[in-house]
């Protein structure tokens, strides 16, 4: 991909997550659960400890960051960057609310981070390097800015036909809203453009790290039939969509999200399953 075609995607993936912010910041602390189920793993494969100096890529509305900032402690620092500053007001404010001094936010893309070169022990990316047009290149500045011997951690989506979650969003929304495709302020498929396995570990390996590694982690968690456990990931993934839409169009929509999921009642639960995949690599000591 040239520079001019990647200089367009990433400006379309700012104008699409600019869109997003108040929704996700809205709905954040109702997905605490959720975020810290994600982190634990993400958080273990990047070997994250006390005193480390740490960049978070695409920090969104604040996890990991907020949660490794209190893991390295006062000795350590995490330097949270994101492409789009309406995503991290909210990371702002509950930084702030922690009372965590050891943390930072930057606007910046992932493809040309505002740091010197081997400035972190570690780098961590949550949700993040699927939105990127060129994932082996985000790879490579991560390496750059990593001190020798440092490591990075990405977690991604695995195949979106392997969490429960956006098969539902999937079917509902194009019964409501037609083809996906025709629909511009909705993309289903860049979320999961690197959940195909082996591609992530390809990205990182392109990128010159080396001991390169990647593994899927699976949950299958169990949830009330009747709690709103959905609706959060619905706001985040359809609010920009529905902006403008009209409170019809946003009512069918939920309509058939809810039958989706009363569809795979057991009982009193719904149960789910969620697929995500880990890459790891390290930046060569010689």
């Amino acid at each position: 991909m040239d520079t001019d075609t990647i200089r367009r995607e990433t400006e379309l993936v700012r104008a699409d997550w600019a869109g997003r912010g108040r929704h996700w910041d809205r709905r954040a602390d109702e997905i605490a659960e959720q975020a810290a189920r994600m982190n634990a793993p993400l958080i273990e494969a990047a070997d994250i400890a006390p005193g480390q100096q740490v960049c978070d890529i695409a920090t969104g509305a604040g996890e990991p960051a907020l949660s490794v900032a209190a893991l390295v402690g006062t000795e350590g620092r995490v330097f949270a960057t994101d492409l789009c500053p309406e995503m991290m007001l909210g990371a702002r404010r509950r930084a702030a609310a922690q009372g965590l001094r050891n943390i930072t936010f930057r606007t910046a893309d992932m493809l040309a981070l505002p740091d010197s070169d081997s400035a972190f022990d570690r780098v961590i990316c949550r949700f993040g390097l699927m939105f990127c047009p060129a994932p082996a290149r985000a790879a490579a500045e991560a390496l750059r800015v990593l001190k020798p011997g440092g490591r990075v951690a990405y977690l991604v989506w695995g195949p979106r036909e392997e969490t429960t979650m956006f098969v539902v969003f999937v079917a509902a929304a194009e019964a409501v809203l037609g083809p996906l495709d025709e629909v511009e302020e909705i993309d289903l498929a860049r979320p999961f453009s690197l959940g195909t396995p082996g591609a992530l570990a390809s990205a990182l390996t392109e990128g010159g790290l080396t001991d390169v590694e990647e593994r899927e982690v699976r949950f299958a968690p169990r949830v009330p039939a009747d709690a709103p456990f959905w609706q959060a990931q619905f706001d985040m993934t359809f609010g920009r969509a529905l902006d403008g839409a009209g409170e019809a169009k946003r009512h069918a929509l939920k309509e058939a999200v809810a039958a989706g999921f009363e569809h795979l009642r057991e009982e009193d639960e719904v149960p789910l399953s969620v697929h995500v995949r880990i890459g790891t690599g390290v930046k060569p000591t010689g």
